[in-house]
């Protein structure tokens, strides 16, 4: 039984299906799809590197780039073809079609027995022998079945704007706080753009940067969500957790959907194994340096001094190249990699690094993250 019929837990079930299974999804809403709760840019390997295929009938628009602003500071990285934007009910429902789902049906709690398990739910009891919350960040099976995690969650909110965009095919990103905290206009393709941020007073936030950008025109659709950034336990006995329910999301951008759907096929694996540590264990080997090393470089700028994140996000700028070249839209790493291997980033690595010795309970909580 898999709760949560979003893309991550459409995707498993799909795969599972393709293996011989017959799960059963448990969905809260009347539909899949909606409500929305998502920015909708897709990477490209979405589309490209899942071993199922992945409908295109939901790209409403190609992205070639992104227009990124801070304090001042302002430049464009250039990737042709990187990422789509997408309709997220129809990318959804493409994904859930031909699978059993029970349509709202909240979960209310996950009691384990001796073989398995029962779901109380607003639509009755449910006995599964397991169990998969791909329930998102607020998921009952985590907290039902007492998942260990270290996870915060980040509040977003986005207005559906029908108005012509400046940009047609690149995204602009204003940081507020690099990494960690943005505001964001993306162009739909179709006479809307996307106009949303990740803050802690998102409702305000996102007004007065309309405001201020003079970003005009009928407000179409609100959308709102939870963002999980941190690490969370994986397996629980014969229970597993996916996608946002298990914080696999990318701590720079704040994506899930390439995360949890390459997720989903090693969960899947492990499934027909017959071996849950086997999730875990992949999981590891294939995700988990570039996830924690992202959470290193998100906490530090989160609560470095601001010039020492100034003089950053300059060096950043002037290597742009680099990052068109090398950068990968899925796995940040490689942008930090790259930069550090750099001989020209020396004198700012210095910087960094003095900025962080006057703080040396940053230093010990920064390098207790770093070994977690």
């Amino acid at each position: 039984m898999i709760v949560g019929a979003g893309p991550v837990g459409c995707y498993l079930g799909q795969l599972l299906k393709h293996a011989g299974f017959d799960p059963l999804l448990l969905e809260e809403h009347l539909e899949v799809g909606r409500p929305v709760q998502c920015a909708g840019i897709v990477g490209r390997g979405t589309f490209e590197e899942m071993r199922l295929p992945v409908s295109h009938a939901s790209i409403l628009n190609t992205i070639d780039g992104a227009k990124v602003i801070y304090n001042g500071y302002s430049f464009d990285i250039n990737r042709p073809k990187v990422a789509y934007i997408v309709d997220r009910a129809v990318f959804d429902k493409e994904l859930s079609h031909g699978l059993n789902i029970e349509l709202n049906t909240a979960l209310q709690e996950v009691h384990p027995i001796k073989d398995g398990y029962i779901l109380k739910t607003s639509n009755g009891e449910y006995y599964t022998d397991i169990v998969i919350g791909a329930d998102g960040p607020n998921s009952k099976v985590r907290k039902s079945l007492n998942f260990v995690s270290d996870m915060k969650l980040y509040r977003g909110y986005q207005y559906l704007v029908k108005t012509a965009a400046k940009l047609q095919n690149m995204v602009e990103v204003h940081y507020l706080k690099p990494f960690s905290l943005f505001t964001w206009i993306i162009p739909e393709g179709n006479g809307h753009v996307r106009v949303g941020t990740i803050s802690n007073n998102p409702y305000h936030e996102l007004n007065d940067f309309m405001e201020k950008m003079g970003v005009e025109g009928e407000v179409v659709e609100k959308n709102a969500g939870a963002i999980p950034i941190g690490t969370c336990e994986l397996v629980n006995g014969k229970a597993a957790l996916v996608g946002d329910a298990a914080c696999q999301v990318k701590p720079i951008t704040s994506g899930g959907i390439y995360y949890g759907m390459k997720s989903a096929e090693l969960l899947a694996d492990a499934i027909k194994e017959g071996d849950f540590a086997n999730y875990k264990k992949r999981w590891v080997e294939e995700f988990e340096q570039e996830i924690k090393l992202c959470l290193l470089v998100r906490y530090i700028t989160e609560n470095i001094d601001k010039n020492v994140l100034d003089r950053i996000f300059s060096y950043i700028k002037d290597n742009v190249p680099l990052i068109e070249k090398i950068g990968d839209f899925e796995n940040h790493s490689s942008i930090f990699w790259s930069l550090v291997s750099n001989p020209r980033t020396y004198p700012t690595l210095g910087t960094l690094l003095l900025g962080m010795v006057k703080n040396p309970k940053f230093i010990l909580r920064s390098m207790f993250r770093a070994a977690r």
